[in-house]
């Protein structure tokens, strides 16, 4: 009987390769192949977002391809669509009321139009940042964002040491008529004072604080 012994553990063991082999193919078939993560989501155009001069937008009516125009909206807020035979005020308007407002015109031609209105490209938006600051010079706006006066001196690389926080001045053109300013950057540090938010073209200087 010693073969009978010897061999019941290779049979077993045989048995159990097999069985393992089975068992892994079973468990590669039915498996589930990893699925593909999904694609981002493109970020919406902010609601709030206000029109400006030298957005470039595309608008026209839904189906209607000889009203599609594309236009770099003018220095006075207005573009002019060819099928109306007229200029449109659309600046300092949000996409939405810009569409309420050319939808009102092309009334006179169709039923009910179906106003689409894009952003093409953004106005380049600049703040010029001077006196004792890390990087003077220019810094930009980024699209459909509000800067503010720190993020603005942040992105200039900061306060100098010899710079002033107390008494930084923005400089802004109000009806043209250059208008200063005066912040205090340590109030809006310790969150006594709301950050301040500056417009297209301002000019913050950081004057030396051993004077």
């Amino acid at each position: 009987m010693p073969f009978r012994t010897s061999r019941l553990p290779r049979l077993f063991l045989a048995w159990l390769c097999l069985s393992g082999v089975s068992l892994f193919a079973a468990n590669e078939t039915i498996s589930p192949a990893a699925a593909p993560a999904p694609a981002a989501e493109p970020s919406p155009v902010r609601l709030t977002y206000k029109l400006r001069p030298r957005d470039s937008i595309r608008v026209g009516v839904i189906n209607e391809p000889d009203t599609l125009v594309e236009r770099r909206i003018n220095p006075d807020g207005t573009i002019d669509i060819p099928f109306l035979k007229e200029v449109v005020k659309v600046g300092g308007l949000t996409v939405s009321e810009a569409q309420q407002s050319i939808e009102k015109l092309f009334l006179r031609y169709f039923k009910r139009p179906q106003i689409i209105l894009s952003i093409v490209s953004y106005a380049e938006r600049r703040i010029y940042v001077n006196g004792f600051v890390g990087k003077p010079g220019s810094v930009l706006v980024p699209p459909e964002e509000t800067l503010t006066l720190g993020r603005a001196l942040s992105m200039a690389g900061g306060i100098l040491a010899r710079g002033s926080r107390s008494d930084v001045t923005v400089t802004r053109s109000l009806n043209g008529v250059p208008t200063p300013i005066v912040k205090d950057m340590s109030k809006i540090d310790k969150g006594e004072e709301p950050d301040f938010s500056l417009e297209d073209e301002d000019q913050i200087y950081v004057r030396d604080r051993t004077f």
